[in-house]
Formats: C-alpha cells, sequence, structure tokens
C-alpha cells in the first residue's frame, strides 16, 4: 500500500497508488516472519541509512544485500537488535538498489520520503554478460515491466527474475527480451518498493528513468 500528501499536483499515473502535492510520501510494505523479501527503498528519506528508511523492525530482522561482483549475498548482514534499538551497522539504501529483508516477525515497515522527480540514473551499475543485478526503480513505480523498467533500455536475452515470497526463491517465470520481436516473452506485475533481478546479456549499461510530478 502506498499513498502521499499532496500540496500542488497529483504524481504521473505511472506511479500506482501515489498521490502527492507537495511530493512527500509514504510507501507501506509488509514483511513475513523468517522469510526473505526482496524490495526497494522507493522514496528519498533524509539520509536514506537503513536506521531512517527501516526504524524499528522486530528484533534479529536482517538485511542481505546483493553483490554483483561476487555474484551472491554479501557476507556483511546488518541485523537489528531491540535491546540496543539500532543495526549493527547502517548502510545507505538508495531509491534503485534490490535488498533482501529478512523480519524477525511479522510486521510493515512504512517508508517515508520525498518522490525522486527528473532524469534518474540509477545508483546500482547494470553491468553486463549475464550477471546478475538486484535493482528496483529509482521512482514509486509498479506494475508491469515495461512500466517499472521505464527508460531502460533491453538488449536481446536481457532476463527479469522475481522472487517468489511462497517459495522462497526465484521465480521460476523468467521474463525474457527478444530483440527480434521487441518484446519480452512474458510479462510479471511487481507492486511499488519491490526489488528484482535484472539480468543484462550484452555490454554493461545504465538506467534512467524520468520521472515529474504534473
Amino acid at each position: 500500500m502506498c499513498a502521499a500528501a499532496l500540496a500542488a499536483g497529483a504524481v504521473s499515473s505511472m506511479a500506482q497508488n501515489v498521490y502527492s502535492l507537495n511530493v512527500v510520501g509514504y510507501v507501506n510494505k509488509s514483511f513475513s516472519s523468517g522469510n526473505y523479501v526482496l524490495v526497494g527503498n522507493p522514496l528519498n528519506g533524509t539520509n536514506n541509512n537503513l536506521s531512517t528508511i527501516i526504524p524499528s523492525p522486530p528484533n534479529f530482522t536482517i538485511i542481505n544485500r546483493w553483490n554483483a561482483s561476487i555474484q551472491d549475498l554479501d557476507p556483511t548482514q546488518p541485523t537489528f537488535f531491540t535491546s540496543t534499538g539500532k543495526w549493527t551497522s547502517d548502510p545507505v539504501l538508495n531509491p534503485g538498489e534490490g535488498f533482501f529483508v529478512i523480519a524477525g516477525a511479522n510486521f510493515t515497515n512504512t517508508f517515508v520520503g520525498n518522490v525522486p522527480q527528473g532524469a534518474l540514473t540509477n545508483p546500482v551499475p547494470i553491468i553486463g554478460g549475464g550477471n546478475y543485478v538486484a535493482v528496483a526503480p529509482n521512482v514509486p513505480l509498479g506494475g508491469g515491466i515495461s512500466n517499472v523498467l521505464s527508460g531502460y533500455v533491453p538488449g536481446n536475452f536481457d532476463i527479469v527474475n522475481t522472487w517468489n515470497v511462497g517459495i522462497q526463491d526465484l521465480d521460476p517465470n523468467q521474463p525474457t527480451y527478444f530483440t527480434s520481436t521487441g518484446k519480452w516473452s512474458s510479462d510479471v506485475n511487481l507492486a511499488v518498493g519491490d526489488g528484482f533481478f535484472l539480468i543484462r546479456s550484452g555490454a554493461a549499461t545504465t538506467w534512467t528513468q524520468n520521472f515529474t510530478v504534473q
């Protein structure tokens, strides 16, 4: 669920269920105990530190970031302890990066911040060669692949791999882009704040999204 308080217009219709005037909003994401959930920070908080965007999760909640250089989960796992009210480390998680949240108990986090606007280059390098990169839109976008990946120019055999919370694994449906048809082989629906893996078959590229409040 997501919403926003507005002061002068409505956010582009591409931002599902986000409404804004002053372009400050919130997005609610629910997490279930012990399950890996792949998300992205959909809004710009005051500093985007983990302690700012997820300030008070349940005890033993863990963050797992994807390390594209080793093609595996990063060995550093920030963990929240209610005894101290702090995370063991406090990385910056900017909009655009996909990361896993493993909740210590069921909870709902409210991401609060400004809706990013303008020509926004994803901070996560989109490396090529079939490597997995964990990403999310720079802005609070949901919907099908073409909407969520607005601004990204896909190459032949690029793949989108979403995370299936129910089976706790990558979803067996892997939408693949074919330049011969100019289409993805299938579509998936992503909610605002969802992360996913983008596997680019060709050379590295940048992903720039244009987003404005109307």
